[in-house]
């Protein structure tokens, strides 16, 4: 398998769930979310968004000293704010605050996003190096388009302002880079790896399932509050 016949194959597996196709982004972009549905899923996310400088820690305390645990260190501090930035989970809180909620409001939190960061966590701590790369790029490989969606509708359907977007603006141009970086070091471990392609498409596509199943969890709360 050449190195373009993998990731052909990894994006075509993440695109089986692109998140811009969930019906909870689709109402997000078109303004039929309330306010309380924004403020909810801020609150509930929040858990993701925070824990993942943790996921990339996890993963860089078992690799050698190197261009791979440079690279993961590098988007560490990066989520952090060690460069200049805010912490981006600082900056999600603005997010939270935005719709109306509090910084340290934590909601009971759904199973769906428990079995999300469950797996990241696992992935980083326990994965191949392979696998864990795959599952940072399912994720950081989509949120630029997402988070530009994202800032779009909160301005033009929710009228938040700049402060309340900042996390989103920030991260439809950091994480270009951050998916550029990915997909270099997941090309270098695999083309030394050839063997462990498969499992890194699987892992790949699994990251991105458990991404697009926290979303129903969410969606699910939504109807139900709705109904």
């Amino acid at each position: 398998m050449t190195t373009q016949e993998f990731f052909t194959g990894l994006d075509a597996r993440i695109a089986k769930y692109d998140l811009l196709g969930h019906p909870f982004y689709k109402a997000w972009s078109v303004g039929e979310l309330t306010r309380e549905d924004l403020r909810e899923y801020a609150q509930q996310y929040f858990q993701h968004v925070n824990a993942f400088p943790e996921y990339l820690q996890e993963f860089a305390s078992r690799l050698p000293q190197g261009e791979m645990r440079c690279a993961v260190m590098a988007n560490h501090d990066d989520e952090m704010g060690l460069h200049g930035s805010r912490p981006h989970s600082e900056l999600w809180l603005d997010f939270v605050e935005g719709m109306g909620g509090e910084r340290t409001g934590r909601p009971k939190r759904l199973p769906e996003l428990d079995s999300l960061t469950d797996q990241f966590h696992a992935a980083a701590k326990h994965g191949t190096p392979e696998e864990a790369l795959a599952t940072f790029y399912a994720y950081e490989s989509q949120v630029p388009r997402v988070a530009a969606e994202k800032a779009r509708g909160l301005q033009q359907m929710y009228g938040a302002d700049a402060k309340t977007c900042d996390y989103f603006t920030l991260h439809t141009t950091a994480d270009v880079y951050h998916s550029r970086v990915w997909k270099q070091q997941l090309a270098n471990a695999v083309n030394g790896n050839p063997g462990a392609a498969q499992r890194a498409l699987d892992a790949g596509e699994s990251a991105a399932k458990a991404l697009w199943t926290a979303l129903d969890g969410i969606e699910s709360e939504r109807t139900a509050r709705a109904a």
